[in-house]
């Protein structure tokens, strides 16, 4: 071969050879279609369909992923397998921060509805008692599978926060009042469900009910 085809066989990969953010931002993405397909799900009521949607993109980009290593190594652009390899790792470092500091999907989605879930508490008639408010956010599941339904409470007296049986007899009959019947005005724990409570900011809390 001629050497100075061999140069700029050379020069041409050490150009091709370089760092590139493409990789992480692709893992990025398909890292938010997981973390926020349950509210997907809430919102579109996907059910079934939730599995091929989060599933088929995810297999393209892993195969796109696992390629673009294997060629890069072939034609040993260092810069490039480092970008590529580093990818899937720094996206799991900003989900774990994220995790650890309290950022959920919950979280983003009641910070950007904040100011409308305040207006809305704003509007409730006075009373000498605690106010007391209730959002449905929607269910996830179906036959077959967990059901989860969601509900965002204010309540300005954080009784919710206590457990069933340290619930003022005041308490239950506001919430009563306010949702009788539905699963965040139950006491305890009715059988066959489970009952979680999670403080998102102030007065507002996330009640998640599952079967």
């Amino acid at each position: 071969m001629d050497p100075a085809s061999e140069d700029k066989g050379a020069a041409l990969a050490d150009r091709n050879d370089k760092f590139s953010i493409s990789y992480f931002i692709w893992v990025l993405l398909i890292g938010l279609l997981f973390a926020f397909g349950s509210d997907l799900d809430r919102i579109f009521n996907l059910w079934l369909m939730l599995v091929p949607i989060i599933f088929l993109p995810a297999l393209v980009v892993a195969a796109f992923w696992l390629a673009a290593l294997i060629r890069n190594l072939w034609l040993k652009r260092w810069k490039r397998v480092t970008s590529i390899v580093v990818a899937p790792i720094a996206v799991c470092l900003i989900f774990a921060s994220a995790r650890m500091a309290g950022i959920s999907p919950e979280f983003l989605r009641f910070a950007i509805w904040k100011s409308h879930y305040i207006e809305q508490v704003e509007k409730l008639p006075p009373t000498d008692e605690p106010r007391l408010a209730t959002f449905d956010w929607g269910q996830t599941g179906g036959a077959g599978v967990a059901n989860f339904i969601y509900t965002l409470v204010f309540d300005e007296s954080d009784e919710i926060a206590r457990a069933p049986e340290q619930r003022s007899r005041a308490w239950q009959d506001r919430m009563n009042r306010r949702c009788p019947g539905t699963t965040p005005c139950s006491p305890s724990d009715p059988a066959g469900f489970s009952i979680a409570v999670r403080k998102l900011d102030g007065h507002f809390y996330l009640v998640t009910t599952s079967w």
